[in-house]
């Protein structure tokens, strides 16, 4: 195939409502594609658009009701290197063949309002769908009406998709195609590029160190009632992947003069065992990263101790995630967080206190659940004071001392999870979502750590949870 016959394809990421904020955490999707097409001479380029902070606080004052593109700004970032910011120029689609959309369902009201508006203005454009909304809300997605219907809907794996869309193997017909083919190993598959122009946008810290992130795996072992993860085997990246992309990584910050830097692992993966820790950390270590963060499960910091945590302590490691989820038992018990074996609330606590005695901070992730009465609401906020008070034992890397942080949000029963169905069928008493639910309500964050409601029918009043909510938010410390 020579250049003047080669399709010209853009990479899209629509703002992103779930964190609030583009230049958090790198939507790797689009990054992985674009990576993977070069490898057979194929170039792309890839389209961020956000919300300027001006944008945002409008909206969260309820000055801007009305979503629409045209508040939008966008970072273009060609395959050449250059990049361009601007306020959102329709005009800019003009001209490509194909448009690849990475889409998380809290960012798909956006979607289909630039589908729409595509759909309209530039028909001859092959359309693609992928990400985590159309495999969990696949059925939604294919029924989209005409004028808001995508030509490919990739509910799963995309570099082979792409790849013969790219190629012409596969062309659009009038009606959605839905292909899967997840015949490629991650193994398989090289790092995401980095655009330095992009690099440089994002303001996120570990441990008071500019940090980047990227992911080991894709997947999860845990069955959570909660994640559309946990019905889905681990299947991890290489070894060789993982190195590239830390070098790399490290190289832009070096680039972008930080003296000193960090980087998170964005997976459920990162801390599962001594032997896989000391791997991991060797290969962080190698790169001169200052300091690092991942994340683990209570019971394996319990299981393993120290020769977990010792490892990435030693080679920077100052903070860890860990999903605690809720401090009622009974509420544990429905999440079946283990796979079907027994998970204590008390591990929590002690998960807590071998991390931090080591020196290490805990992000905590805890959730309110529609099922929940008084008493599980007071456990709760009662074992969320105890970690926000439980004493580091170490500073940052700008001397201050380290403070744990626990997140508190209302769950959201997304499609493809354990406690969607359940409540489908009426498995838990006292809670029912609404039929008309729309995908605007689907995240957990959104304003000021809010979430999304999606019930007619809850045990305590939607108010009493925001309340609670409130309270336990007030407890996390001005940094981490």
């Amino acid at each position: 195939m020579n250049n003047s016959k080669k399709k010209r394809i853009l990479f899209l990421k629509p703002p992103d409502r779930f964190q609030e904020n583009e230049f958090v955490y790198q939507q790797l999707g689009p990054h992985f594609l674009q990576s993977y097409l070069e490898k057979f001479g194929i170039l792309s380029d890839i389209l961020v658009l956000y919300e300027t902070e001006e944008v945002r606080s409008l909206r969260g004052k309820g000055e801007i009701n009305e979503m629409t593109l045209d508040v939008l700004s966008m970072l273009f970032l060609s395959a050449d290197g250059k990049s361009k910011d601007m306020p959102f120029d329709r005009s800019i689609f003009q001209g490509y063949d194909i448009i690849g959309f990475s889409v998380m369902s809290p960012q798909a009201s956006d979607a289909y309002l630039i589908i729409q508006m595509i759909n309209k203005l530039y028909p001859q454009i092959t359309t693609v769908i992928g990400g985590s909304h159309p495999r969990y809300y696949r059925t939604q997605v294919e029924s989209l009406p005409e004028s808001m219907a995508f030509d490919f809907i990739v509910p799963q794996d995309g570099w082979i998709p792409m790849l013969k869309i790219a190629n012409g193997e596969i062309r659009k017909t009038r009606k959605s195609q839905v292909i899967i083919d997840n015949s490629l190993k991650l193994s398989e598959i090289p790092a995401p590029t980095r655009p330095i122009s992009l690099m440089k946008r994002y303001n996120s810290e570990i441990a008071g160190v500019p940090a980047y992130h990227t992911i080991t795996a894709l997947g999860c072992p845990f069955t959570c009632n909660f994640c559309e993860s946990g019905r889905e085997n681990v299947r991890n990246f290489s070894g060789g992947m993982i190195d590239e992309d830390l070098k790399v990584m490290a190289e832009s910050h070096q680039i972008l003069n930080h003296t000193k830097k960090a980087v998170m692992f964005f997976d459920d993966v990162g801390l599962m065992n001594p032997k896989q820790v000391e791997k991991l950390s060797n290969i962080v270590s190698s790169h001169g990263y200052n300091t690092w963060r991942a994340f683990t499960h209570a019971y394996l910091v319990v299981r393993f101790k120290e020769k977990l945590l010792s490892p990435f302590f030693e080679t920077g490691g100052r903070r860890i995630g860990m999903g605690l989820e809720t401090g009622s038992q009974r509420t544990l018990d429905l999440i079946n967080k283990r796979n079907g074996k027994k998970q204590l609330v008390q591990e929590h606590f002690e998960a807590v206190k071998i991390a931090n005695d080591l020196g290490i901070a805990v992000d905590a992730f805890t959730m309110i659940y529609p099922w929940e009465d008084e008493q599980d609401l007071a456990d709760t906020t009662e074992m969320v004071k105890q970690i926000a008070l439980n004493p580091v034992n170490g500073v940052d890397e700008k001397g201050r001392t380290m403070k744990n942080n626990v997140d508190s949000t209302i769950m959201t029963p997304y499609q493809g999870t354990e406690f969607f169905d359940m409540i489908q069928n009426g498995q838990l008493p006292g809670v029912e979502m609404d039929p008309q639910l729309g995908v605007e309500s689907l995240f957990f964050k959104g304003n000021n750590a809010g979430s999304g409601w999606c019930y007619i029918k809850s045990r305590l009043p939607k108010e009493r949870y925001e309340e609670v909510q409130a309270l336990r938010n007030s407890f996390r410390p001005k940094y981490k």
